[in-house]
This record gives structure tokens, sequence and C-alpha cells, in this order.
């Protein structure tokens, strides 16, 4: 496969749903708010499936890539793993939000928690946890978990 006929990810976009989940879980930590859980765990799930009206994307495509305030990075990569990873965030968040509303903080803002970490640790650092988490499951041959990583 020539790098022409690879496909692609925006990682700015990616960065920016990063960026967001980051901020508004934080947001809803420090207001004691499962609503802003809420929106991140359907951010992600919309994310996940790849609707065309997934929040994130809007805000990228929208408003914040048509302003020049971020310039796209379009590189050689699967989607999938990536969606897996917000599918992964989607389910702590949306089992934390359920958490919260049972009144069950710990477990709660402990899976919040850790969706913040793993998300810091893809915006610094460049690591996705979920997108590791795809590419063994594709090592271990299991159905669905058919994209193997893009060696550059």
């Amino acid at each position: 496969m020539t790098s022409d006929t690879l496909p692609k990810v925006d990682h700015a976009g990616l960065k920016v749903g990063q960026a967001i989940t980051i901020i508004a879980l934080l947001v809803g930590f420090i207001l004691n708010s499962w609503l802003f859980v809420a929106f991140v765990a359907i951010s992600q799930f919309l994310g996940a499936i790849d609707a065309p009206f997934a929040p994130y994307r809007l805000i990228y495509a929208q408003w914040l890539k048509p302003s020049g305030i971020i310039k796209p990075n379009i590189i050689p990569d699967h989607p999938q793993p990536h969606r897996f990873a917000m599918l992964v965030g989607s389910i702590f968040n949306g089992v934390g939000t359920l958490a919260l509303l049972a009144n069950i903080p710990v477990l709660g803002w402990g899976l919040v928690w850790v969706v913040i970490i793993l998300a810091n640790l893809n915006f610094w650092l460049n690591f996705c946890a979920g997108c590791w988490m795809y590419y063994q499951f594709n090592r271990l041959g299991i159905k669905g978990f058919d994209k193997a990583p893009i060696h550059k």
C-alpha cells in the first residue's frame, strides 16, 4: 500500500476531543455534576459510532478548524482503534454517570478519573490505551479487530 492509499485520520480532531473530555470531566468533578459526565459519555459514544453529528466532531469541523485556531494533522492511521477507544471511554463515563445518579460517588468519580488520566496520556504523550487494546485484540486474532498498526 502506498501512502496515498493508506487510511488517514486527522489527529488534530482527536486532540480536540481529548481536550474537551479532560476539561468537561474536570469541571464535572469540581462542580460534582453528573451532567458533564453524561455529556462526555454521549459525545464519546456518538464519536465511536462515527455519527456525523457527534459533538466533538462538530466543534472541531464547524468552529475550530475553519477559524484556523486548530490546524489539521492528517496522518496515515486507522480510525477503528480510535473509535474503539471512544467506545471504551463512553462505557466508563456512562457507568460513571449511572453510579453518580445512584449515589455511589466513589465508583462514579473513580471511573471518571480513569478516563481523565487516560485522556491526558493520549493528549500529552500520544499514548492511546484504547488503541493499544484494539491492536492487542488484533494480534490475538479476535473477530472484529481486523486492523493492524500502520508502520510508517
